[in-house]
């Protein structure tokens, strides 16, 4: 049986970014604990609905996974271990935030068997950090990554937000540098989105946001930095060294299975999709997930998998040959008898060529 994923949700946040809409609650002592001991008892729920399956990626995001103590991760991480059948190699990520108390949280997880870390970077540019509400200054950025480095896991990856409130190609040549010059083998770089609910969606029209030629301009600067630097583009916004690829988010991109754990948590397995409701207390209490339909379809594997450089194979040979015959969407895809991938351009686009390509079904 082809070994699954198993993402945990942890909603705490001390301060709430104005660009986030993931669930996320304020940070409290019982709650917390409240908190880890149903994860606890949802990992061995779902290990007696789906047995004892084999798992080679544990993710724990956020919210804040640092907000909580670090010995709350590692009782969260053992209760998987007791449950499925851990791989020994298996990719063990946790989400940091630099301006969390990282030497006691990072002793405490790394001895759990967590062997990589995602820091919260969005820009090496104090200004736009602000902005973008981080409370730490990239200098605690780079401390965070000698802490990481310091415990002997080289496996780090630093998240960088394109198209922020003051941003320009120069502050971006900056935040490049700046993690270019760390030597982290992934960079995750996202391009702000202006999500409903959200403090920047409110403020939106006073916003001072870069034009979208000039964020077009600065995905195209940030694709051809980072690879010249060694990180190869495997999805439209994820970079790594060859073998440093987030084997868990391929997981999400390849429509493989994986079950989530926690408050607006999504899982696939056994060829349905499902979640839990957006609510803590519903999920302390108890609460079960709701039936989100069928998954697998070859709609999903077009969606989630030109997202990714490989693309998508094992097509039939007729879509592939109409999709590769549209006078329209030739720019921006590459087409095989039966695969299909975006290139740079169909990546800018991706979706309004993904949706193009998915009215063709």
């Amino acid at each position: 049986m082809k070994p699954m994923g198993i993402y945990i949700h942890i909603p705490f946040c001390r301060s709430f970014c104005p660009y986030c809409d993931f669930y996320k609650v304020r940070p409290d002592g019982e709650l917390m604990q409240k908190y880890t001991e149903a994860v606890v008892n949802t990992t061995a729920s779902f290990s007696h609905i789906y047995g004892r399956r084999p798992v080679d990626t544990i993710y724990f995001g956020g919210g804040t996974p640092s907000a909580v103590p670090g010995s709350f991760v590692a009782d969260m991480l053992q209760a998987v271990r007791e449950n499925f059948d851990v791989a020994p190699d298996a990719e063990i990520t946790v989400e940091c935030n630099p301006s969390s108390d990282l030497e006691s949280f990072l002793p405490a997880v790394f001895a759990a068997g967590v062997n990589r870390v995602s820091l919260g970077l969005q820009s090496a540019s104090d200004g736009e950090r602000r902005a973008l509400g981080r409370a730490s200054d990239a200098a605690r950025v780079k401390q965070a990554v000698a802490l990481v480095r310091a415990a002997g896991i080289e496996n780090i990856s630093l998240d960088v937000m394109l198209g922020v409130p003051g941003q320009d190609r120069e502050s971006l040549i900056e935040t490049l540098e700046f993690c270019t010059g760390l030597k982290v083998p992934h960079i995750s770089a996202y391009m702000l989105k202006l999500e409903e609910g959200t403090v920047f969606f409110n403020r939106r029209e006073s916003l001072a946001l870069p034009s979208e030629d000039e964020v077009c301009d600065m995905y195209e600067l940030t694709c051809d930095t980072l690879e010249s630097a060694g990180l190869k583009q495997y999805e439209i916004s994820n970079f790594a060294v060859p073998g440093f690829e987030s084997r868990h988010n391929l997981k999400y991109w390849r429509d493989e299975e994986y079950l989530g754990i926690g408050p607006a948590a999504h899982s696939f397995a056994d060829g349905r999709r499902f979640f839990f409701p957006s609510d803590i207390n519903a999920f302390i209490s108890g609460a079960g997930t709701v039936d989100d339909g069928p998954g697998g379809s070859i709609e999903e594997r077009l969606m989630l998998g030109l997202r990714l450089a490989e693309g998508v194979s094992d097509l039939p040979a007729d879509f592939a040959g109409r999709v590769a015959a549209r006078a329209d969407l030739a720019p921006f895809i590459e087409a095989g008898a039966t695969t299909l991938k975006l290139n740079r351009r169909g990546f800018l686009m991706s979706n309004r060529v993904i949706f193009e390509i998915l009215e063709m079904i």
